[in-house]
């Protein structure tokens, strides 16, 4: 009766071994895939978009002196951290 159980045993820890080395590394692909796929995801979908917000338009100084009537105290909103606001 004890040597029935033990080839049984053994499969048993056979199974559990093949089982969870196979879970390990399933999951560890998972990972590779995922961190690989979010890092080239990350890089290359929002290069173009960020250049795109990084240009500003640029105004000379005649064309807001025009603008604000030579910073008239008339168009003067008020005051900020950075000095009079305009409109």
């Amino acid at each position: 009766n004890v040597e029935k159980k033990r080839p049984l045993d053994k499969k048993k820890q056979a199974v559990i071994i093949v089982s969870s080395v196979i879970s390990v590394l399933g999951l560890l692909i998972l990972g590779v895939v995922s961190y690989t796929r979010k890092t080239y995801l990350r890089n290359n979908d929002n290069s173009e978009e960020r250049k795109e917000d990084m240009e500003l338009p640029i105004y000379d100084l005649n064309a807001i002196a025009r603008a604000t009537n030579n910073f008239s105290s008339m168009n003067k909103l008020g005051e900020g951290g950075f000095g009079p606001v305009f409109k």
